[in-house]
């Protein structure tokens, strides 16, 4: 009962604020409009589940990098994606609300509570942020973005352009592997549960809105990198993009920088399905510099220990660098303002002359078969 009270509560707090901040009728015809005005898009975002709870779909497994048995929770990643979300369009001068800031059975909201803060909040667009999994062996990676309606036929005009912008977006990312495509669809279309089920956390939504899965868990590179919050920050910023063409705005001035560190063999872990350059080892505790053209380190950052090699610079000025490894040629990079740049790095193995090196290749990885 009291959580019932403190969110009728909060429904009550945000009408009232979004009363406080309503549009005057007859001001703007559109929600794309709207950027051209000094009026501020609102975003409510999402981030998916909630609390370590059994429909959170913990997934332990081991971790070459760590060495040892490690739990992963989508909620986490969803969380850690959404708060960097909220974080970026705020500074890009976005309103902003999400249904959760921290990860505990009681921020699990039910989905009716979700879709009513949304709409008590006057919110713009409703974007919902998780990952995927197949359930089965099949191991697949691809971003995907679900809607209210028919895939030919949207509930809520303009979910569907915001959800070709985000998968767009999210697929121009190369610090990741895909096996397949994009995807942007009608959830009536997606699953076949009959007409009008679909998903329950846009069951009741009326505004423009979407739910991205920026990738799927159960491919475990992709895991791994989801173990890594500056990767969800990279997704995030990558969504924040897809606002600005969305809204029509120019976003940031500034730039990131962000890719994964491998060695030029085989990835450890036999069983382990791969697609492209996953199929290769990531490396683990090394430091990466970004340096001005002329050799002068201007920031460093060294990858985790969780087996993905990811690593990040923000907040970066358009222009030139260059990203420095041990071991590894220079590479020059080009930032541009509200984009992220991805420069992967492989270091080469290094070999004595009549000296051979035994990897560990299995038929399960490479091309995914």
């Amino acid at each position: 009962m009291q959580r019932k009270m403190n969110f009728i509560n909060k429904i009550f707090a945000l009408a009232g604020l979004a009363l406080v901040c309503a549009v005057p009728a007859g001001a703007q015809s559109t929600v794309k409009s709207q950027s051209t005005s000094k009026i501020r898009p609102r975003v409510f975002i999402n981030p998916g589940h909630g609390g370590h709870d059994s429909d959170d779909r913990p997934i332990p497994f081991y971790n070459e990098g760590a060495q040892q048995r490690v739990t992963f929770y989508e909620s986490d990643s969803n969380l850690a994606e959404g708060q960097a979300l909220y974080d970026i369009l705020r500074n890009k001068g976005y309103e902003v609300f999400t249904s959760r800031y921290n990860n505990t059975t009681q921020d699990d909201l039910n989905l009716f509570e979700i879709s009513q803060m949304a709409l008590a909040y006057g919110a713009d667009v409703f974007f919902a942020v998780h990952s995927n999994s197949t359930g089965t062996s099949r191991r697949i990676n691809f971003p995907l973005a679900i809607f209210r309606g028919y895939t030919d036929r949207e509930a809520a005009e303009g979910s569907k352009e915001l959800g070709r912008l985000v998968v767009k977006n999210l697929y121009n990312n190369q610090a990741t592997s895909w096996s397949a495509g994009s995807q942007v669809r009608g959830d009536w279309s997606f699953y076949n549960w009959g007409y009008g089920v679909g998903l329950g956390v846009l069951r009741w939504n009326k505004v423009p809105g979407m739910l991205v899965e920026s990738g799927f868990h159960d491919y475990v590179p992709e895991r791994e990198r989801y173990l890594n919050k500056d990767y969800s920050w990279n997704n995030a910023w990558l969504h924040s993009i897809s606002l600005d063409e969305f809204f029509n705005r120019s976003g940031f001035s500034k730039g990131v920088i962000a890719g994964i560190v491998r060695y030029d063999y085989r990835r450890k872990g036999s069983r382990v399905t791969t697609f492209g350059d996953d199929a290769y080892q990531p490396v683990n505790n090394m430091p990466v510099e970004l340096c001005t053209p002329d050799g002068t380190v201007i920031a460093s950052y060294q990858t985790d220990s969780y087996n993905n090699g990811f690593y990040s610079f923000t907040g970066l000025k358009p222009g030139n660098y260059t990203v420095e490894v041990d071991g590894a040629p220079s590479h020059p990079v080009t930032v541009k303002a509200n984009s992220s740049t991805c420069c992967n790095i492989t270091i080469p193995t290094i070999k004595q002359q009549g000296e051979s090196i035994s990897v560990n290749d299995s038929s399960a990885t490479g091309n995914g078969q």
